[in-house]
């Protein structure tokens, strides 16, 4: 009586209406990735003359902190305006201001070392993990913490976002196929992602009351034999 069962229906994703399109479906919810204050960049130049480039890559492995006004400072070019950009914009802005040091135009590359995303709650493996490049959905971040137990809560996936100096909390239902228009469906650098357990978990993580009435039932047992051998005797 203590027990309960998962259904079926509760292991399903993308199962509601509305169903799938036929046709191939236009991409409306992807925003590139926007620089913030206290992000940290990798920036990496390179030249026909590497002896040029040298003096801009002192600090590659240790990233370019961006300051509070949006600033990455780079040696000998000093304050470059980075924040709010794309990667591609500031990419276009670091070499706008490197191009009097070269003859030719520097290749510049940047990445964002502190692309972070941290799942917790009623998943395999929660973890926090850095992504590689500038995309990532809630589906593969799922994915990289164990994925869902038969116990997670689908229809209200909370991601926390803090973007623009502001905090957003958004839901995602995981059971219809909206989630892919969700404009939390693909993440930002230090999203974070709470998945719910369902309440039949409560069968399975019991209370101290129910942790001792093994020992209570046994008990009574070996009372009972013991009074039934008595009166036996």
């Amino acid at each position: 009586m203590l027990t309960s069962c998962v259904q079926y229906r509760d292991l399903l994703s993308y199962h509601e209406p509305p169903r799938f399109p036929m046709e191939p479906q236009e991409i409306t919810n992807f925003r590139p990735m926007e620089i913030q204050p206290n992000d940290i960049l990798q920036i990496s130049v390179s030249s026909l003359l590497p002896e040029a480039a040298a003096p801009f890559n002192g600090s590659s492995d240790g990233g370019y902190l961006v300051d509070n006004q949006g600033m990455v400072t780079l040696p000998t070019v000093g304050d470059i305006e980075v924040g709010n950009l794309t990667l591609e914009a500031a990419k276009r802005a670091v070499q706008s201001k490197l191009n009097p040091f070269f003859s030719e135009p520097p290749i510049v590359n940047i990445r964002l070392m502190n692309f972070k995303v941290n799942v917790n709650g009623e998943v395999g493996s929660p973890t926090t993990f850095t992504i590689a490049n500038d995309r990532i959905t809630i589906i593969e971040a799922i994915t990289r913490a164990g994925d869902f137990t038969p116990y997670s809560q689908r229809d209200s996936i909370l991601v926390i976002r803090e973007f623009n100096n502001e905090r957003t909390f958004g839901y995602i239902d995981f059971t219809s196929p909206e989630v892919f228009d969700s404009p939390y469906f693909y993440l930002r650098q230090n999203d974070v992602i709470y998945v719910r357990p369902q309440k039949t978990k409560v069968t399975t993580v019991r209370d101290p009351i129910t942790r001792v009435l093994p020992y209570i039932s046994i008990g009574t047992g070996l009372a009972a034999l013991i009074i039934t051998f008595s009166r036996l005797q």
